[in-house]
């Protein structure tokens, strides 16, 4: 009797301990539920903390899209070039004040050049300044103010996908470096001391090449670049000049233009003037000399040659009508004058 209860006291004993255990676990997972819906709430019931110009919904939670398009608006990185054209009364002044412009807001000036106005030109000048990024819409509004803006042009190159590839390559990079750097430590024989430095000597050329491009790219994202063309004002038409209105005044301009005519003949023949000299002594020198060489080589006669004469039968004359001899037959003795007349 006494073995049975007592095995029956310590079997509900052993059950009350089972179902305190089971309450004390139940309880901590409701209060840990507790916790983390009220730290949820608080979180999302405080628009106030969330970003500048992110969207809020009704419910005062931010959508995690909102989020994600935040941060990625801020990991892009964009190169920003523009030209811009300008007409100003005076670029040499418009210059000076864009100089000092582009120094109060961070940038400076890459290159600058100037050209004064003449009677047929306007003056000019063109400025290429750096901005930084975020000043670039201010100093666009400031231009406005000193002169007339004929043509603004703004190109934006996104180079995100550049800027992370070099990134990774360079984080790699320095990992090679290090582990090459920790093989050159336990190196124990000499060409494997060389082989590390010289594997070595690569990666860190490697690694300032890229790190270089980085920061060459980082500078143009940081700096915009704007080219500024300034120019005057155009220049005023030129006036009609009228004609003569009298005898005297025609005689006047009539004199006038054979001036200036016979000074440009004289100008033209001072300039003609030695080329003429020079080719006068040129043909003089080649008479001469054609002189002289026909002088030493005369030319010769040929001497007259005697014609041949062939025989002719005898009873065979000329035929009628022919002016002259048979060919191969002598001509005609010439006639005897005989002075008495017969």
């Amino acid at each position: 009797m006494t073995s049975t209860t007592s095995h029956r006291s310590r079997t509900t004993s052993h059950r009350g301990a089972a179902l305190a255990a089971a309450a004390v676990l139940t309880l901590s997972a409701l209060l840990a539920g507790c916790s983390a819906s009220d730290s949820g709430t608080n979180d999302s019931s405080a628009p106030q903390d969330a970003p500048a110009g992110a969207a809020v919904d009704d419910t005062g939670a931010k959508s995690g899209d909102e989020f994600a398009a935040s941060a990625a608006d801020d990991q892009r990185q964009v190169i920003q070039t523009g030209d811009v054209r300008m007409t100003v009364d005076s670029p040499q002044k418009t210059a000076a004040a864009i100089v000092t412009l582009t120094e109060k807001a961070g940038g400076r000036v890459d290159d600058r050049t100037e050209h004064a106005a003449t009677s047929q030109d306007v003056g000019t000048a063109e400025l290429t300044i750096r901005l930084p990024a975020s000043e670039v819409s201010g100093a666009l509004d400031e231009l406005r103010t000193l002169g007339t803006v004929d043509e603004i042009k703004l190109d934006a190159q996104d180079v995100t996908g550049a800027a992370q590839d070099l990134d990774a390559r360079i984080h790699g990079l320095e990992i090679s470096v290090a582990r090459m750097e920790d093989l050159l430590n336990k190196a124990t024989t000499s060409a494997d001391v060389i082989a590390a430095e010289s594997a070595l000597s690569d990666r860190q050329t490697n690694l300032e090449q890229l790190k270089s491009e980085r920061a060459r790219l980082a500078e143009q994202v940081s700096l915009s670049t704007l080219t500024i063309a300034l120019y005057g004002p155009a220049l005023a038409p030129a006036q009609k000049t009228s004609g003569p209105d009298s005898f005297f005044d025609g005689v006047a301009a009539g004199w006038s233009s054979l001036v200036t005519v016979v000074e440009a003949l004289v100008i033209v023949l001072g300039v003609l003037l030695p080329w003429l000299v020079l080719g006068g002594l040129l043909a003089w020198g080649i008479a001469v000399l054609v002189r002289r060489y026909r002088r030493a080589h005369p030319r010769v006669q040929p001497a007259p040659q005697p014609q041949a004469y062939q025989r002719v039968p005898l009873g065979v004359g000329a035929p009628v009508g022919s002016a002259g001899p048979f060919p191969g037959q002598p001509p005609a003795a010439p006639p005897v004058h005989d002075p008495d007349g017969e």
